[in-house]
């Protein structure tokens, strides 16, 4: 009952955290001062209706964060159907994929390059993944699933707080010198 409960806690979380249009289209509906490139047809601005804070990325860059957080989802739910059948070896192997890296380190501080405080949410998913292997380590599927659920808890928070927002090249550079210099300030 309780792993039914988690299936069904962790499908919701992510329908209701990746829905969202980020396809590059560019809206013929005038000027594009801000260098955005538009998210909707028909004049329809989703950047303004949703209030969640922005991450610029160019059109390859968020194609790539998408592909990683799908790989992060698919080991997500590796972990869960493993943890139902007790085969611990898969749960550590999954949690291997989304656990931290330096290179996972560097490719965050990439991607949050143009919005304070988003590397520092991404890392924090990557330290919280983890704790899933300890745990599934010591064969406690207890803690192995409190894990997994802190683990969540945390693609949850930062999909409530920033959504992808796609920028020109021009824009790009300009928000991330601009994101730069303010943080190495003293």
């Amino acid at each position: 009952m309780k792993m039914n409960r988690l299936l069904l806690s962790c499908t919701l979380a992510v329908m209701t955290a990746g829905c969202q249009n980020t396809s590059p289209s560019r809206s013929s509906s005038g000027p594009n001062p801000h260098g955005l490139v538009s998210q909707g047809g028909a004049g329809l601005n989703r950047d303004a209706l949703d209030k969640r804070a922005p991450v610029p990325l160019l059109p390859r860059m968020a194609a790539h964060q998408r592909e990683n957080m799908r790989d992060h989802l698919a080991a997500v739910q590796e972990i869960v159907a493993a943890l139902s059948t007790g085969d611990f070896a898969t749960v550590e192997k999954s949690a291997a994929r989304i656990g931290y890296s330096e290179a996972m380190g560097q490719m965050c501080a990439h991607m949050g390059a143009g919005a304070p405080g988003f590397n520092e949410l991404a890392l924090n998913f990557h330290h919280t993944a983890d704790t899933i292997t300890p745990a599934a380590k010591s064969r406690d599927r207890g803690a192995t699933l409190k894990a997994v659920a802190a683990t969540l808890q945390t693609c949850v928070g930062c999909h409530a707080v920033y959504r992808q927002q796609i920028v020109d090249e021009e824009t790009w550079k300009a928000i991330t010198t601009r994101t730069s210099s303010t943080s190495t300030r003293p």
